[in-house]
């Protein structure tokens, strides 16, 4: 259990980065960084998804 959260914590500090340097670049290059972002959490096995907060996957 102890090795999940710390997985889950890594990821989650992952995608909060990327959403920081998102806010600080410009909006095609952010567009298709948020596309690529998405699909790659789509893909995602849902025992991951579940360690995700709703918002990442929406935005």
């Amino acid at each position: 259990e102890v090795n999940e959260l710390d997985w889950a914590v890594a990821l989650q500090q992952l995608i909060e980065l990327f959403q920081d340097v998102l806010k600080k670049t410009n909006s095609k290059l952010k567009k298709q960084v948020e596309n690529q972002l998405q699909q790659w959490m789509a893909g995602l096995p849902s025992y991951i998804k579940a360690y995700l907060p709703i918002s990442v996957c929406e935005s």
